[in-house]
């Protein structure tokens, strides 16, 4: 990743950062569902991390959700793949490697699920953060939800009875550790938790709700990786900007 670029924005953007933040959720558990992975209890990569997954499809729509908690820093996720074992084709996931776009919003063929729990917001395409080498620049998804969880899916035709495999990459920006289901450091009610994970699934728990992206997440990121984003980064998930 190029960090130089990726902090380059940091003077132009840090306007539209806000103080006081108000949380809509106070140390919320994922949210019930068909489950095919949790990584609750696991170590926390510090860097790109491929994680693969089978699970057996039981409807021929397979609604392939992905709840992210990062109290106090982010997640990055980059080219997800979803393929059918049992009669072997193409790709299945849309704009799985982010390449698509669009910048700073919600994923091109990717839903939020958010409102649904009260998030209200989600997170967001980035820019130089992907991991995809020789091609210049690349996006990948960026979110991080406090004391709650935020969702995104998208709908896929499966085969029912089909064993597939999912695969994605996945880094955490907040240092290593363990991921946790909850904040256990009994803050419960801001991004000074301890609360990180990623929980995927693969079954039908998506309800129609579009939600809208973190307006100053992005910004956000790029201070965080200059070791101050815990200074600026209160509840990603308010207010507007200007």
């Amino acid at each position: 990743m190029n960090f130089k670029a990726i902090l380059a924005g940091v003077a132009a953007t840090a306007a539209i950062l806000t103080a006081g933040a108000a949380f809509a959720q106070t140390n919320e558990p994922p949210p019930s569902g068909p489950v095919i992975l949790n990584l609750d209890g696991t170590a926390i990569p510090t860097s790109y991390t491929q994680y693969t997954v089978d699970f057996t499809a039981t409807s021929n729509l397979t609604n392939l959700s992905f709840a992210f908690r990062e109290d106090p820093a982010f997640l990055l996720m980059d080219n997800v793949s979803l393929t059918d074992m049992t009669t072997p084709g193409g790709e299945l996931v849309t704009n799985g490697d982010f390449e698509a776009g669009p910048l700073n919003a919600v994923p091109s063929g990717w839903s939020y699920l958010n409102n649904t729990f009260g998030a209200g917001f989600g997170g967001h395409v980035q820019g130089y953060c992907g991991i995809d080498p020789g091609t210049g620049p690349s996006n990948c998804y960026v979110d991080g939800g406090v004391q709650d969880y935020d969702v995104m899916w998208q709908a896929i035709a499966t085969t029912t009875n089909d064993v597939y495999q999912l695969s994605f990459f996945l880094m955490d920006t907040g240092g290593a550790g363990v991921f946790s289901a909850l904040s256990t450091n009994g803050d419960v009610t801001d991004q000074f938790g301890n609360g990180r994970n990623l929980v995927v699934y693969g079954g039908v728990l998506p309800v129609s709700d579009t939600g809208v992206p973190e307006p100053a997440a992005w910004a956000m990121m790029l201070l965080g990786f200059g070791g101050i984003g815990a200074m600026v980064r209160g509840r990603r998930r308010q207010a507007a900007v200007a």
